[in-house]
């Protein structure tokens, strides 16, 4: 991810505003000084999914990064998150997303991320059981949504 795939990101965030965190374009530049990935996926030279990264002891600010880290300590790959263009999901750019970072995230033992629960991401949820994913904790944030915090145990 370069400073010239900032607009197409911003808008894929945006447009997924109900599942992720909002991203502004300062926040997006630190990000991407201080993620282990900042990486988009293009298709035909257009932008249509990205991902961020982030591992322990890396600047992230979120309470979910907090948790994780009071709770694994240096044990885990941080999965920010993923968003891929509505128009280009259910053609497996996601799950090819999620297997790079799965295998990044092996040394790490667990790749962790949070998920709206309260409201509900029902596709969200759902997907990430069936990369097996547990909960592990929740998490009630000020803007009162409740996060599940979910980890895949990638050891042997």
């Amino acid at each position: 991810m370069t400073s010239v795939d900032e607009a197409a990101v911003l808008a894929l965030n945006a447009a997924a505003a109900d599942h992720v965190d909002p991203l502004g374009p300062d926040r997006l530049d630190w990000f991407r000084l201080i993620a282990a990935h900042a990486v988009v996926v293009e298709l035909e030279g257009e932008v249509v999914a990205f991902v961020l990264t982030f591992t322990p002891g890396s600047a992230h600010d979120s309470l979910d990064f907090q948790w994780f880290t009071e709770t694994y300590a240096d044990r885990f790959l941080h999965l920010d998150r993923i968003v891929v263009a509505e128009e280009h999901r259910r053609q497996g750019i996601g799950t090819m997303v999620y297997r790079a970072v799965e295998r990044a995230a092996k040394p790490f033992d667990r790749l962790v991320c949070q998920i709206r629960s309260d409201p509900p991401s029902v596709a969200a949820l759902a997907f990430h059981a069936g990369r097996d994913f547990v909960e592990v904790g929740k998490l009630r944030r000020p803007d009162g949504i409740t996060a599940a915090l979910c980890s895949k145990e990638l050891t042997d």
